[in-house]
C-alpha cells in the first residue's frame, strides 16, 4: 500500500504550492530569456497597465518628465503643458490619487498657464461635476484629496500657485468649508492647513479659521469676506466672548478636545496650531492654563519658540504653570539660551522665566550658563 501511494503522488499532478505566484505558469518561453531586472520592469507595466486611465497616465509619464528639465524655455514649458493638460483634462482627480502619476497634474498647475490652472482648481474642486458623474468620484472631494498622502501634494500646489488668482482662491475656500476640523488635526492634512493660512490672505481664510471655534461659530463663517475693502469683517474668538459670555465654555470645551487630539498626533511643529494655542490661552482662565495647558506643553516649549504666538503661549504656561512644570520648560531650553535671544520672538520666552522662577541657582546653571561660555573656543575644541 505504501508503495502504491507513492507510485500515485510520482506520477499525478504537480503539487500545488501557495508560495508560487499565480502568474508564475504564464511565462513564455521569451521572457525566461529576460534578465531579472528586466522581468521585474515588464511586471510592474503589466501591473501598471490594468490602472484607471493607464492609456493617459503613461504618455502624461513622459511627457513629465520632458518638462521637469531645467533648462527649458518657458515657450516649451507652456506647450508640453498645453499636452498634458489635454491628456489629463477629466482625469485629474483619479490621477492626483496615483502615487507616480500625481506629480502629471502638479506638473500642471506649476508650469501651466493661468487658464490651464484655473481649469484644473476647477475640475478638483468640482465646480465642473456633472450629474451622471459616478457615485465614486462625487465622494471624493478636495478635502479628502487633502488627507491622502500622494495627492496631498496636488493640493499644495493649488495652494502656492493659485494664490494671486482670486477665483481660485474662491474654490478652495468654498471646497474646504465645514471640513477644516478634521483637517486641522489629521497628519497628512495639517501641512494643507499650514500652507493655506500661510499664503492666502487672512480675510479669505477668517470664515476656515473660525470653524475651528466650534459649530457655533458656523453663522459667521458665512459671512463673505473676499470683497472689497468695505466688507464686513469677522469678529475674533476674543471679542466674540466678550459680547457673548455664555459661549465662553461651549468654546473652551470645544478647543480643549480639539487640541488635546493635535497634542497627541505632535502637532506641536505648525504655525496654526501656536494660533489655536494663543487663542485658547486668550479665553481660558489662570486655572485652565495651569492645569491643562501647561502639562501638555511644558516638554515641547523649544517647538512653539518659533513664533510669536507659540512663544507668547510659553510666556502664559510659564506665569501660571506649578514649579513642576516651569523646571520642565527649563530643561526644554537648556542649550538654546544663546540662540533663543538672537531669535526675533523666542528671546521673550528666556526673559519670561528668568522672571518667574524663584530657583535663581537652577535658572543659572540651566539658562544663563551657557552665556558664560565662549562658543569660539567650543569650536575650537
Amino acid at each position: 500500500m505504501a508503495m502504491k501511494g507513492a507510485h500515485s503522488q510520482s506520477s499525478g499532478k504537480p503539487k500545488y504550492d501557495p508560495k508560487k505566484r499565480k502568474f508564475q505558469n504564464k511565462k513564455s518561453s521569451a521572457d525566461d530569456n529576460l534578465s531579472p531586472a528586466n522581468k521585474k520592469r515588464a511586471l510592474k507595466h503589466e501591473r501598471q497597465s490594468h490602472r484607471k486611465h493607464a492609456s493617459s497616465v503613461q504618455p502624461a509619464k513622459e511627457l513629465w518628465n520632458q518638462l521637469r528639465v531645467k533648462t527649458n524655455d518657458k515657450e516649451t514649458n507652456i506647450k508640453l503643458c498645453a499636452e498634458l493638460h489635454e491628456l489629463l483634462k477629466g482625469k485629474c482627480l483619479e490621477v492626483a490619487m496615483q502615487h507616480d502619476a500625481s506629480r502629471c497634474v502638479q506638473g500642471v498647475l506649476q508650469y501651466g498657464t493661468e487658464q490651464m490652472r484655473l481649469e484644473v482648481v476647477k475640475e478638483l474642486c468640482g465646480a465642473d461635476a456633472k450629474k451622471d458623474d459616478d457615485t465614486k468620484n462625487q465622494n471624493v472631494n478636495l478635502a479628502e484629496l487633502c488627507k491622502i498622502q500622494y495627492a496631498h501634494f496636488v493640493v499644495l500646489k493649488m495652494i502656492k500657485y493659485g494664490s494671486r488668482d482670486e477665483e481660485c482662491i474662491k474654490l478652495i475656500v468654498k471646497s474646504l468649508k465645514k471640513q477644516m476640523t478634521k483637517l486641522a488635526i489629521h497628519s497628512v492634512g495639517a501641512r494643507v492647513v499650514e500652507l493655506l493660512f500661510g499664503t492666502f490672505p487672512p480675510k479669505s481664510v477668517a470664515p476656515l479659521k473660525l470653524e475651528l471655534y466650534g459649530p457655533q461659530y458656523a453663522l459667521f463663517a458665512s459671512v463673505n469676506t473676499t470683497g472689497k475693502d468695505n466688507s464686513p469683517t469677522l469678529p475674533s474668538l476674543t471679542e466674540f466672548v466678550e459680547d457673548n459670555p455664555d459661549k465662553r465654555e461651549p468654546t473652551l470645551a470645544h478647543l480643549q478636545a480639539l487640541l488635546q487630539k493635535g497634542l497627541d498626533k505632535s502637532l506641536t511643529g505648525f504655525g496654526y496650531f501656536h494660533s489655536l494655542l494663543l487663542d485658547y490661552a486668550s479665553i481660558a482662565s489662570p486655572e485652565d492654563i495651569r492645569s491643562f495647558l501647561t502639562p501638555a506643553l511644558a516638554e515641547h516649549s523649544l517647538h512653539l519658540l518659533s513664533t510669536r504666538a507659540g512663544t507668547k503661549v510659553v510666556c502664559e504656561c510659564a506665569a501660571y504653570g506649578t514649579v513642576k512644570d516651569r523646571k520642565k520648560m527649563l530643561k526644554c531650553l537648556k542649550g538654546y539660551t544663546r540662540s533663543s535671544l538672537k531669535h526675533r520672538d523666542a528671546y521673550l520666552a528666556v526673559l519670561r522665566m528668568c522672571d518667574v522662577m524663584d530657583d535663581t541657582v537652577l535658572v543659572n546653571k540651566m539658562l544663563l550658563g551657557e552665556l558664560h561660555q565662549n562658543p569660539d573656543n567650543e569650536k575650537n575644541e
